[in-house]
């Protein structure tokens, strides 16, 4: 069985939204990963932008994915930690 790959969208335009105090980009990182967590304007509405610096990838999510997300059982995001990234 071929392990399902990771999928890049193309970013597309990205306007970054005047920030507010607090508002900011949000890192979070520890001695394995960091990652930069920010709100952004695209031309199919407001996404969530997560970059991954030292990985070098990045991926937007709409309110429709996040959500999503929010209701995953936590075997999933296990096994999503289990996946190899793409070289």
């Amino acid at each position: 069985m071929d392990e399902p790959g990771i999928e890049r969208p193309p970013i597309g335009d990205v306007v970054e939204l005047d920030a507010e105090p607090g508002d900011g980009p949000i890192v979070i990182a520890n001695e394995f990963v960091d990652v930069v967590v920010r709100k952004v304007q695209t031309r199919n509405g407001m996404r969530l932008d997560i970059w991954s610096p030292r990985r070098g990838s990045r991926v937007l999510l709409d309110a429709v994915a996040l959500d999503c997300l929010s209701f995953q059982e936590p075997e999933l995001i296990s096994a999503l930690l289990q996946r190899r990234p793409a070289p």
